[in-house]
């Protein structure tokens, strides 16, 4: 039986049970719960999930728990706009979009490596200006690191979910003309450092064929642990 917005202490010790892979879940839970709708797969227990969150420039959808559950949910969404998220061997079962993206889903145990002395807490959204098109998230929900020269941040990272049992490492983004320079694996180290002492695991979500991100964050201990679909309905939005 599919329920809307119930359930919901069942579903967040369901999700506890595996921080990193429901971590966008616990945090809409705890902090966004305004902006999210929640569909619980319930038979006396959880077996699966969909979420869809409203608080961004498009919907975004997180189906996760069981192939029956999944099977479900392909039936009664009609995914006209947004992006979809899922396992990868789900993709089949839901209707083709615009374009899927294979996604790495890596995970790591925070350490402190170093306290880079140029990288700082951004706190002002206009810092941010150069590099998003709507960096206030960033700043009032997200906790995001930078590099700033001249006035504007030109490497930074956040930490899209922040919770003590999960943070998400997320927006790893360098201007161009600053790449290969180094710059994002300074901002990553210093918010792996972080994040040391302030949460158990780190994960992270990256494009399967983006190979120099990886390299990245292979430095600082994240190995794949599975494979998600990225489906774009009716948007045009590269993860």
């Amino acid at each position: 039986m599919i329920v809307r917005n119930q359930h919901l202490r069942d579903l967040e010790e369901y999700c506890l049970k595996d921080p990193s892979r429901h971590a966008f879940c616990l945090w809409d839970l705890r902090v966004e719960r305004e902006n999210t709708e929640f569909y619980v797969d319930w038979r006396g227990e959880v077996r699966g999930y969909m979420l869809i969150y409203t608080g961004g420039y498009a919907p975004s959808i997180i189906v996760q728990g069981s192939e029956e559950s999944a099977e479900i949910f392909a039936d009664m969404h009609p995914f006209s706009r947004g992006i979809l998220h899922l396992p990868e061997e789900y993709v089949h079962l839901f209707p083709r979009g615009d374009a899927l993206y294979s996604i790495d889903v890596m995970v790591a145990s925070p350490r402190f490596y170093f306290s880079d002395p140029e990288v700082e807490r951004i706190l002002d959204a206009s810092l941010l200006s150069d590099l998003f098109q709507n960096p206030e998230y960033l700043v009032d929900r997200a906790i995001t690191f930078g590099i700033v020269r001249n006035g504007k941040a030109v490497s930074v990272a956040s930490a899209l979910v922040h919770l003590p049992e999960v943070w998400v490492l997320g927006a790893v983004v360098t201007k161009p003309e600053h790449r290969r320079k180094g710059l994002a694996t300074r901002v990553v180290g210093h918010f792996m450092s972080e994040a040391y002492g302030k949460t158990n695991t780190v994960v992270l979500w990256v494009r399967s064929d983006n190979e120099r991100a990886i390299r990245i964050y292979r430095k600082y201990g994240f190995e794949k642990k599975w494979v998600e679909g990225w489906i774009n309905y009716g948007v045009d939005i590269v993860p």
